[in-house]
């Protein structure tokens, strides 16, 4: 390898060796020792030489009130160079998990090399208490959680550049509650991770009402040439915290008074069901009376009869005979369907 081209690679080996602040700078010696580790031959004054005039391109930070110098990126550094520690690889590597259960397989595509450079740092320290970490820590969702429904690259790429750009998108998506495909113009405001399913939230044609349209059940996707028409008064933000995307039952929250057995009072008392929630004692050490203000959409329903006998409605009276109701039917259902069997072909 040419002197020039050694050079090159030591720079680029060093710069990836800088943490960024507020991370502890790493001192000139522990850098030399990394370099010789990788087979570079290079003295402390070489190195003290190559990260001064590094420091004239990058925004390298210099603690020079120490010996040895200690070094690292200034907070705002956005570049691609910049240590990888333990920390930084292995929060990557979960964050990854767990988006595998929520994120389309186009946007965890994007995070590869990410992912792949700190999977390279956890596997190249055998001889640390990091090497097993991927076996020892694992992300574990509440619940059931579906796999992602799949979704094609180019429709995800197609819809992202459309709502980074303001665009308008000519569409043809199938509508699984009328079972037929729509053809037509989509104006994109933003999109949303909902559980296993990502959803572009937008206004079709001429109507200006935004609703969801699963990312998944796009058939094709283009940007339209029709002008793009805004929505000013639309937030994401607000759409969320209205519970439009919980399917709302009524715009109103209700207060919901609930006995919950001692297992589940424990639970939250660690994990709230809101900021309003209280948990009185009862008569009995085994049930406790829970106080809380949710959204009346359809997640809490789903919460309220995944708890089973863990929890009891008493207020208000129309959620817990409409619960009651439910139960009541899955139960019939169950002795009705019991013994139906599968279709001959």
């Amino acid at each position: 390898m040419g002197v020039e081209m050694d050079s090159v690679i030591r720079y680029i080996s060093i710069l990836e060796l800088l943490p960024i602040a507020p991370k502890p700078s790493i001192s000139t010696k522990d850098i030399l020792k990394k370099l010789e580790h990788k087979g570079f031959s290079v003295t402390s004054r070489s190195l003290q030489r190559d990260l001064v005039a590094l420091a004239k391109y990058y925004p390298i930070i210099c603690n020079d009130k120490v010996r040895p110098h200690r070094w690292r990126f200034s907070e705002d550094y956005q570049g691609s160079f910049a240590a990888m520690d333990a920390s930084s690889a292995v929060s990557t590597i979960l964050v990854n998990e767990y988006l595998l259960g929520i994120m389309p397989a186009p946007l965890l595509s994007q995070l590869s090399p990410q992912l792949n450079r700190a999977k390279s740092f956890i596997q190249s320290h055998s001889d640390s208490t990091y090497v097993n970490w991927l076996e020892k820590v694992k992300i574990v969702q509440d619940g059931k959680v579906l796999m992602p429904a799949q979704v094609e690259p180019d429709i995800w790429a197609t819809v992202c550049e459309a709502i980074m750009s303001n665009k308008a998108l000519d569409m043809a998506y199938y509508s699984r509650s009328k079972d037929k495909v729509h053809s037509g113009v989509l104006h994109p405001h933003g999109l949303m991770v909902r559980k296993s399913a990502t959803y572009v939230l937008g206004a079709y044609n001429d109507y200006d009402n935004v609703r969801q349209y699963a990312l998944h059940r796009f058939i094709s996707v283009k940007l339209s040439s029709s002008d793009f028409r805004p929505n000013p008064s639309f937030s994401l933000q607000c759409y969320i915290d209205d519970g439009e995307s919980g399917v709302k039952y009524s715009d109103e929250s209700f207060h919901l008074v609930a006995l919950i057995d001692k297992g589940l009072a424990k639970r939250l008392e660690e994990t709230k069901l809101s900021d309003t929630q209280t948990i009185l004692e009862t008569d009995s050490e085994e049930w406790f009376l829970l106080r809380a203000v949710i959204p009346d959409d359809r997640d809490t329903r789903a919460w309220l009869l995944s708890q089973g006998a863990r929890l009891i409605v008493r207020e208000p009276v129309s959620l817990r005979d409409e619960l009651l109701e439910e139960v009541a039917s899955i139960q019939t259902l169950s002795i009705s369907l019991s013994r139906l069997g599968l279709k001959n072909k």
